[in-house]
């Protein structure tokens, strides 16, 4: 049953819509979709603005995760995914991105910019599948601090390139007690420090997504004060690995 379910969860602040409706309602709606180990999230604005953050894996695995995005896609009623977060450079996470291209327009790809851990799978992609992909919309590198345009909601990238904000959110830069007791582990010279990093705000809803941001990067953003702030959900980094999720 669970192979057969295109979205592992459907989030929405209030009722979902029916996905044949024309989009009157005022909601945030958040898909998590399953892409089996890597990660895809569609989020939806009140005025039908999409932000998708991740396009699953890559390989034979590719058709099938291209599958689950557009399920949701349709079952948000898209035509179009405006933004494109690629939040860093492992194959659970660009890996179907030129399968899912080649089914819906993708206006706006962001991602972190060069790769940082050499492995023949993503510079190739690099080199040779994605520029022609964004050569057809618009390609933005995402820097700690950047704002992505989406109507009724303020998304605020806090980390990219293993950079971080280093001014506080609206709302936070409180001292935060947690910090005392934290232990740094081994550098992360990977990809995974890399990540595009967001907190999104609804009105008075938080959330934020980190993707796969590392232990001492998230105390680069959360201490000795807390830059990001109190959320009302934390989509789990990292796939709820222990080397992240401090």
């Amino acid at each position: 049953m669970r192979a057969s379910m295109a979205l592992l969860s459907i989030l929405s602040l209030t009722a979902a819509f029916p996905a044949a409706q024309v989009r009157t309602s005022k909601t945030l709606d958040i898909y998590v979709v399953d892409v089996e180990g890597g990660n895809a999230t569609l989020f939806v604005s009140p005025s039908g603005e999409s932000v998708l953050i991740d396009s699953g894996n890559g390989g034979a695995a590719a058709p099938r995760d291209a599958d689950r995005i557009m399920a949701a896609v349709k079952e948000a009623g898209l035509t179009q995914i405006d933004n494109l977060i690629t939040t860093h450079w492992h194959g659970d996470h660009f890996g179907g991105m030129a399968e899912l291209a080649s089914r819906v327009p993708i206006r706006n790809f962001i991602d972190h910019g060069g790769n940082v851990q050499p492995a023949a799978a993503a510079d190739d992609f690099l080199q040779k599948v994605y520029p022609p992909l964004y050569a057809k919309s618009k390609r933005t590198i995402a820097k700690p601090g950047d704002k992505i345009a989406i109507a009724g909601l303020d998304w605020r990238v806090v980390s990219a390139a293993g950079a971080t904000i280093k001014t506080p959110l609206p709302g936070a830069g409180k001292l935060n007690p947690y910090c005392a007791s934290f232990k740094p582990q081994e550098v992360d010279k990977t990809e995974n420090a890399q990540s595009v990093g967001s907190v999104i705000a609804f009105g008075k809803f938080r959330a934020v997504h980190l993707g796969d941001v590392t232990w001492n990067k998230e105390f680069e953003l959360m201490c000795p004060s807390n830059r990001i702030g109190t959320v009302d959900l934390l989509v789990v980094s990292h796939h709820a690995q222990a080397i992240s999720n401090s």
